[in-house]
């Protein structure tokens, strides 16, 4: 998994490339990453799942935990560009339920403008 970070209109987003699962763990985790950039004062974060094509029940947990760190420090955690696969998961773990998930970046950026 390789993650590169980018901002646009003061929200940090996320760009995921690969799987994210428990064995490729190198020295940060996902959520570390997002609690990063909260301890730095940036709440408004968007994960980019553009170029994910699996996820494990590790990283389920890991976005689960980012959405639990920005909302618990008044934030907001977006996903964008799910696929299909990776969507039925969420729906499947009632995810989809707690999580705001766009099919597009745009619209996930003026999303958080609009809340």
């Amino acid at each position: 998994m390789m993650i590169n970070k980018r901002e646009k209109n003061s929200i940090v987003i996320f760009d995921i490339e690969g799987e994210i699962r428990r064995s490729d763990i190198t020295d940060v985790t996902l959520h570390q990453l997002v609690k990063e950039q909260l301890e730095a004062g940036k709440k408004q974060i968007l994960l980019n799942f553009d170029k994910v094509d699996f996820i494990d029940s590790f990283g389920v947990g890991e976005i689960l935990a980012s959405y639990i760190s920005t909302h618990n420090l008044g934030g907001k955690l977006k996903l964008a560009r799910i696929s299909k696969k990776l969507y039925l998961i969420f729906q499947i773990t009632m995810l989809t339920k707690v999580l705001d998930i766009h099919d597009e970046e745009d619209s996930a950026l003026q999303s958080f403008f609009k809340d």
